[in-house]
């Protein structure tokens, strides 16, 4: 005999303006449309993402560290050859000049070894030119020249020093009327300028 349905068995009609449940009240907590596992998800995808940021930004920290390093080092490196090299090249240079001065020390060595009761004045004189000369030629080697003025050549105040003025008869003013002592140059530099006397302007 089939069974009568009763009033709690029919599905219950909506009363007017009552909402239609929802899909998810209707399936229940823990169904599989409650939401709570797709948002667990979507959560653990940002920190992934930036914890392969966070360690691609420490390795490039550490590259940049590392390089500024090697850069420094080889500052110091490129200073210290270059003091080196320097050091190198003035004491070469310094070497050069000594040596081409050593055969005139041989001559003074030579002149002192003598016994003075046996020189003559002209024997000590000739031996005094010949020390001069060779110390000359020694400078010429490095490239030391003499400044050696004539004699009514006009004055020139990058190469002669004027040590005087005096008047004079015979030369222009402003010319050289004798040379106190010779000066010397290497290529363009002037090491000392040749000391002069100038002849006066004429007083009006």
């Amino acid at each position: 005999m089939p069974k009568r349905k009763t009033q709690a068995d029919r599905p219950r009609s909506r009363a007017p303006g009552e909402p239609e449940p929802l899909e998810h009240e209707a399936a229940g907590p823990g169904g599989p449309e409650d939401g709570l596992a797709e948002p667990a998800a979507e959560a653990n995808e940002p920190s992934e993402a930036g914890s392969d940021l966070l360690e691609r930004v420490m390795l490039e920290r550490d590259d940049a560290l590392a390089a500024r390093q090697r850069a420094l080092a080889d500052l110091v490196n490129f200073q210290r050859r270059a003091e080196a090299n320097e050091h190198r090249a003035v004491q070469m240079g310094a070497t050069r000049v000594v040596r081409s001065i050593l055969a005139v020390l041989d001559y003074f060595d030579l002149a002192l070894d003598q016994d003075p009761k046996q020189l003559s004045v002209e024997q000590l004189i000739g031996g005094v030119q010949i020390v001069h000369d060779d110390l000359l030629k020694a400078l010429q080697s490095q490239g030391v020249e003499r400044i050696e003025p004539v004699i009514g050549d006009e004055f020139d105040p990058n190469r002669h020093e004027a040590m005087m003025r005096q008047p004079s008869d015979d030369a222009a003013p402003n010319t050289i009327v004798s040379v106190l002592s010779p000066g010397y140059t290497m290529g363009d530099l002037v090491l000392r300028p040749a000391k002069v006397a100038v002849a006066a302007a004429e007083e009006s």
